[in-house]
C-alpha cells in the first residue's frame, strides 16, 4: 500500500506541476503542453500494460522492480534538470520515464498488495485507491512551495516519493529474507 500511494504521489506532483513548469518556465503554447500531457498519457497507457504483462509472465516483483528502477531515473532526471536548468527535452524524457516507471509499477504492486486479502479484495482494493489519493493530495501542494517559476520543488517531490517507495520495497525485502 505505502509503494503505491509513494509512487502516485510523484503521479499527482507531476499532475500539479508539469503546467507551470512546462508552460511557465520552457514557454510551451497550451498546444505544445496538450501535447506533452498526451505523450506521457500515452506512456502510461503503454507501460501499464506491459507492466501488467510482463508481471504475469515473469514475476511481479521484478516487475515492480523495474517499474521503480524507471521512476527513479525520470524522477532524478527531473531533479537534476531543475537543478541544471537542461533543455526541454530532458524534462519531456524525465516525465516521460518516471510517469511510464509508476505505470510499469502500478499492475504488480496492486497485486502484490492485494494478494493476502482474497475474502476482502474490495475493501482492500478501496484502501489501496484511498492511499494513492491521499499520499497524491498531500504531495501536489508542495510542489508550489518555491512558485510558479521554479522546478526544483517539482523535482525535490518526485525523488523523495519515488525513493520513499523504493525504501519501502526494500524494507519489504529484507523482511522476506
Amino acid at each position: 500500500m505505502l509503494i503505491t500511494g509513494f509512487t502516485y504521489s510523484a503521479i499527482f506532483a507531476y499532475l500539479s506541476g508539469a503546467t507551470f513548469v512546462l508552460q511557465g518556465i520552457y514557454g510551451l503554447s497550451p498546444q505544445g503542453y496538450s501535447f506533452a500531457f498526451g505523450l506521457n498519457s500515452l506512456g502510461f497507457l503503454i507501460f501499464g500494460f506491459l507492466g501488467g504483462r510482463l508481471a504475469e509472465r515473469w514475476s511481479e516483483k521484478a516487475t515492480l522492480v523495474i517499474g521503480l528502477a524507471m521512476a527513479t531515473a525520470g524522477s532524478l532526471g527531473l531533479l537534476v534538470t531543475a537543478l541544471l536548468h537542461l533543455p526541454l527535452i530532458a524534462v519531456i524524457l524525465s516525465l516521460f520515464t518516471m510517469v511510464g516507471g509508476v505505470a510499469a509499477a502500478s499492475p504488480p504492486a496492486t497485486s502484490l498488495a492485494l494478494k493476502g486479502y482474497p475474502d476482502i479484495a474490495g475493501t482492500a482494493s478501496s484502501l489501496l485507491g484511498l492511499a494513492r489519493f491521499a499520499f497524491g493530495g498531500v504531495a501536489a501542494p508542495l510542489v508550489g512551495i518555491g512558485g510558479a517559476d521554479n522546478a526544483l520543488p517539482f523535482g525535490i517531490v518526485t525523488v523523495v516519493s519515488v525513493a520513499a517507495a523504493a525504501a519501502c520495497l526494500g524494507l519489504i525485502r529484507a523482511r522476506t529474507t
